[in-house]
């Protein structure tokens, strides 16, 4: 919306305020000046490449499409998607859970052991404060679960230090905040929290006297930007709750292999150990049944209100309350009145007891028992995408033993978004193609200029290449931005020369449309310049647009001002014997 606004604004001033002004303030370049003499020199240059390139136009534009095709295929193979680029921020989450038998009181007292850690490493130049919150954890999408047995520590820190030319010298004077004695973080927030995780390494695999790890769930995490929490996430549903914990840790086991992940854990939350009573056939013989057993165990083991009575002060409720329910062992010396008869009879007697531990939480997706593993990626190592394709052989052998396997998680996303986008750059490139065909009233010559999208995916994969960073979801935006961008000069290149009747003429024509194509597409990636090169903080999630937008137009400044007339020449047949 923003973009289609200064457009519009653009053409406005390009048709009214321009001419206005354009009469006291332009003036033409004197003889001899530095600016004539420089655009003479670039003419020259070009025209002597539009020349070398004319003499055998067919093979220079072969070796240009396919050599320009094969780099495009090669990259695309040895790319990397990531659903949104990382950017520092500044916190850093430690959360968790340790068995849910305890209380929090507990809870406290091994979080306790985490914050003494932390305070000791705390230094005032990276980190700000340190704050605990025991009975809830939240994950990086600011989801939350309670329970007596989570823990969550938010450690804040400090403002990053200026990181370059554009933070240290120019940042300051365009900002009315500006505050340098906060700016005291050196280290980015990845950086810290992998020193946090080490740290906390020995505090992580405490166990307890029966030798059971006391943090049964322990993450370290740096929130991150996009609309998936984890960015591995699969989900597993079979016939029973054995066998979904069974598919569960083979997937642990698998994901822990792979180097670059980390924070494996998954939402089986097994709950509180709970006594469960079957009725035995003796007991059926003297008649007991479900209903008389908790009419008769309810005084033991749970508070009441047994009677109303009205007093001097008002109603009185009469609430009967035991001490049984303390010692689990007690359960085995309750005695119950038999039914209909004047004897008691052992609970024990009449009744089997069973201990068993279910899950916290029965989740389901489309009526099916779930439950989901989810992990960390470290992109600089492996992205999502190919931490699945080395998954692809367990899955498949987990759906033929029986299992349900859906994936979620950020492969999920990239899978939608991709599709998208592609939906998106079709429509786009069929709106532009037919604006084409209404300005040139011809179908050759829009396909001639539409020629140069594809090809100018060579200069995105470059622009990320060099920079260092891996294909994303803003940049897949910036390619779509970049399609109705980069047709711009080809359409001024073909309407230019498409009079001209010989190869000399066709070189001449195309040669009056350097210094504009040259200052159209210098201007735009000077606009882009510092949010591709010098982009901090939050702002990196945009910088992957940017980049597909200045290296994708720098690129198709080479394309517009030889591979059009070299593609013109060849579909026109325009001769070339007096070149």
């Amino acid at each position: 919306i923003m973009i289609t606004v200064l457009l519009l604004s653009s053409l406005f001033e390009a048709f009214y305020f321009l001419p206005l002004h354009a009469k006291d303030f332009l003036r033409v370049s004197k003889e001899g000046s530095f600016t004539k003499r420089f655009w003479e020199r670039m003419y020259l240059y070009y025209d002597k490449v539009l020349h070398f390139l004319f003499r055998h136009h067919y093979f220079w534009l072969a070796v240009m499409v396919g050599g320009i095709v094969a780099a495009e295929i090669f990259m695309i193979k040895h790319s990397k998607f990531q659903l949104f680029p990382e950017f520092d921020t500044t916190q850093v989450y430690v959360y968790g859970k340790v068995d849910i038998d305890n209380d929090l009181q507990d809870t406290e007292k091994y979080v306790k052991k985490i914050e003494d850690v932390l305070l000791a490493y705390k230094d005032s130049k990276e980190i700000s404060s340190i704050t605990s919150v025991i009975g809830f954890k939240m994950d990086a999408k600011n989801r939350v679960d309670l329970g007596e047995n989570m823990f969550h520590i938010f450690i804040d820190l400090q403002e990053r230090a200026p990181q370059n030319f554009f933070d240290r010298y120019i940042g300051p004077y365009l900002s009315l905040e500006y505050d340098p004695a906060r700016l005291t973080r050196t280290k980015d927030a990845k950086e810290i929290a992998k020193e946090v995780q080490a740290r906390l390494a020995e505090v992580e695999n405490l166990q307890d006297k029966n030798g059971n790890k006391i943090f049964e769930e322990f993450v370290v995490k740096v929130p991150g930007a996009g609309i998936v929490a984890h960015d591995i996430e699969i989900g597993l549903s079979g016939k029973d709750d054995a066998m979904i914990l069974k598919g569960l840790e083979r997937l642990k086991h698998a994901l822990a292999a792979i180097k670059g992940v980390y924070n494996i854990s998954d939402d089986a939350d097994i709950g509180e150990k709970e006594l469960k009573l079957k009725l035995n056939d003796y007991g059926m013989r003297l008649g007991f049944n479900e209903e008389i057993l908790q009419q008769q165990l309810q005084p033991f083991y749970l508070k009441g209100e047994f009677g109303k009575l009205f007093s001097q002060n008002g109603l009185l409720r009469i609430h009967i309350e035991s001490d049984l329910d303390e010692r689990i062992d007690s359960i085995k010396e309750v005695t119950l009145q038999v039914p209909q008869k004047n004897q008691k009879v052992a609970l024990k007697e009449i009744a089997d007891f069973v201990y068993k531990r279910g899950f916290v939480v029965i989740k389901k997706e489309d009526g099916e028992r779930i439950r989901s593993v989810f992990a960390t990626t470290d992109k600089k190592e492996i992205t999502a995408m190919e931490v699945m394709k080395k998954l692809q052989p367990l899955l498949k052998t987990l759906k033929n033993e029986g299992y349900k396997v859906i994936v979620k998680g950020e492969e999920k996303e990239n899978r939608k978004n991709i599709k998208e986008m592609m939906q998106s750059a079709v429509i786009a490139i069929f709106l532009i193609f037919i604006t084409l065909v209404w300005l040139f009233d011809s179908i050759v010559k829009s396909l001639i200029v539409i020629s140069t999208i594809p090809l100018v995916l060579l200069g995105v994969f470059a622009g990320h290449l060099i920079m260092g960073l891996n294909l994303s979801m803003p940049g897949l935006i910036g390619i779509v931005g970049l399609a109705g961008v980069v047709v711009n000069d080809g359409l001024i290149m073909v309407d230019f020369i498409k009079k001209a009747k010989d190869a000399e003429a066709l070189m001449r024509r195309a040669r009056t449309r350097l210094r504009p194509i040259l200052l159209t597409s210098l201007t735009t990636v000077l606009g882009l310049f510092t949010l591709m090169f010098f982009a901090s903080g939050q702002a990196m999630i945009l910088q992957p647009m940017a980049i597909s937008l200045g290296f994708g137009i720098a690129w198709a400044t080479v394309l517009n001002l030889l591979y059009i007339p070299l593609l013109y020449a060849f579909v026109y047949r325009i001769k070339t014997k007096q070149v």
